[in-house]
């Protein structure tokens, strides 16, 4: 009965489900009753993978029989309007993935993703290249599309989505985009397999989200990456440079989002990033992983900006320092939630700085704002107890006045009978705000023979007058 009544929906609607599903089970649908036979000749999204298609031998052969069938036997009178090819070590000649690419090409595609990873390079047409309708272009494995050489003419007036994951200079599709809006752009090192240097990377100023990774640096090379997108409003940048690398870029007054990961192996390279933090001083989330948090520990003269805006601030740092958490809190006058991770673990600091303290200034004496009157959730990842951690936690707990939740992950190297001893620490500090819950999460309590459901009745034995339903434990 159910399918009777979706077998009475009209072709576009029917169209419509299907190109939720992958091509072929699309098309397997046909053999459903003489209804379903012919509707998805009509599917203007097509979404091919190779991956179903490879055991037994001659897979490739069969790959492209299947293909080339789908694109005959298709109504041409519902052009296609989204265009997805996946496919890895596919080694026929690039002329069969072109005839695909033409066949599909016309005035109402607007989507078109490729992950190919085959045998031969992929000459991208020309129609494609200069597409007036094209919204979304996305070329996964780029070493394998060479389009730059034949056609120097990009032009793309329609694009907004460009996704680029591959040792292509992109230079002459981002200048080609005048509308483009969201930018995924990864630039490999030469270890991949193949390098290309780029100098010079000029971000388009009609950027609205931006993800960029830049392991493209090399000794003896300098580069330039210009982020000139007042429009920003996501950020999400991974540079790991080996050489010297210069960055600039506008202020970010519509940011909402950042994310910095950042590794540097001579600080002097490096202090472009306070400036970066003073230009994304409007965002909404700010994360910082531990390297991009080092480079900002060198440099007397450093002030941390102004956050009137920040909401959630999330610290990776390879060596806690209470000084640098209180400056930056002070600074962030309604941050409402807090994450800070020390990685134990972590030899960054050594490896990539070569130094032994931190050039901090001295925090306001006043306790800040965001604390007494904001900060609602803490979270302290790999908490092993120093004085300056359980200086820290209990500055939180006893001033942070609207605080409601606390969450401690107790270093898992830490022994059982130490982690016990945290906990009674901890939860006898009195708090500020009456309805703070602290939370302990052990990482690995198992190993250590004692669970934490084990723990927390130890600890209940033991310690009189405290609200139980203050106090979690968790594995």
């Amino acid at each position: 009965m159910k399918m009777d009544r979706i077998s009475l929906l009209p072709n576009s609607i029917l169209c419509d489900i299907l190109s939720y599903l992958p091509t072929k089970e699309a098309v397997s649908t046909s053999i459903l009753s003489s209804r379903w036979r012919h509707v998805w000749k009509e599917l203007q999204v097509l979404d091919i993978d190779d991956t179903t298609s490879r055991p037994g031998l001659g897979w490739e052969a069969r790959f492209a029989s299947y293909v080339n069938a789908i694109l005959a036997r298709r109504n041409a009178d519902y052009p296609i309007q989204k265009f997805r090819l996946t496919c890895y070590e596919y080694s026929e000649r690039s002329l069969t993935i072109l005839t695909w690419l033409d066949a599909v090409n016309g005035p109402y595609l607007q989507e078109l993703y490729l992950c190919l990873e085959v045998a031969c390079e992929i000459d991208l047409p020309e129609a494609i290249l200069t597409s007036p309708s094209l919204k979304s272009l996305v070329l996964k494995h780029g070493e394998y599309f060479d389009c730059y050489e034949k056609f120097p003419n990009v032009y793309l007036p329609s694009l907004k989505n460009l996704e680029l994951d591959g040792c292509v200079d992109p230079s002459k599709l981002l200048s080609g985009s005048p509308v483009l809006e969201n930018l995924m752009l990864i630039v490999p090192n030469k270890d991949y397999g193949c390098y290309v240097y780029i100098p010079t990377i000029q971000m388009p100023r009609t950027l609205k989200r931006l993800i960029f990774e830049d392991n493209s640096t090399e000794d003896n090379n300098i580069s330039h990456r210009v982020i000139d997108t007042p429009s920003l409003e996501y950020l999400y940048m991974k540079i790991i440079a080996k050489s010297k690398l210069h960055v600039s870029f506008s202020d970010f007054p519509n940011m909402v989002e950042a994310h910095l990961h950042i590794h540097h192996g001579r600080v002097e390279h490096v202090l472009w990033v306070p400036k970066l933090l003073v230009a994304l001083r409007e965002t909404k989330l700010l994360a910082l992983k531990h390297c991009a948090t080092e480079c900002l520990f060198n440099g007397v003269t450093f002030e941390f900006p102004e956050f009137p805006r920040l909401l959630n601030l999330e610290l990776d740092v390879a060596c806690f320092n209470t000084d640098f958490l209180l400056n930056f809190l002070h600074n962030c006058h309604v941050l409402e939630d807090l994450v800070v991770h020390v990685l134990k673990s972590v030899v960054y600091c050594e490896l990539y700085f070569h130094r032994s303290q931190f050039y901090v200034p001295a925090p306001p004496t006043m306790v800040s704002n965001c604390v007494t009157s904001h900060l609602k959730s803490f979270e302290f990842r790999e908490y092993e107890n120093s004085a300056d951690e359980r200086e820290f936690i209990e500055y939180l707990l006893q001033r942070g006045l609207v605080l409601k939740r606390v969450t401690i992950h107790l270093y898992y190297y830490l022994d059982q009978e130490t982690k016990y001893d945290i906990v009674k620490e901890l939860s006898a500090i009195p708090r500020g705000s009456t309805t703070c819950q602290l939370n302990f999460i052990d990482q690995k309590p198992v190993e250590h023979g004692m669970n934490s459901h084990s723990l927390y009745f130890l600890y209940c034995s033991l310690i009189k007058g405290v609200d139980k339903k203050m106090i979690i434990l968790e594995p």
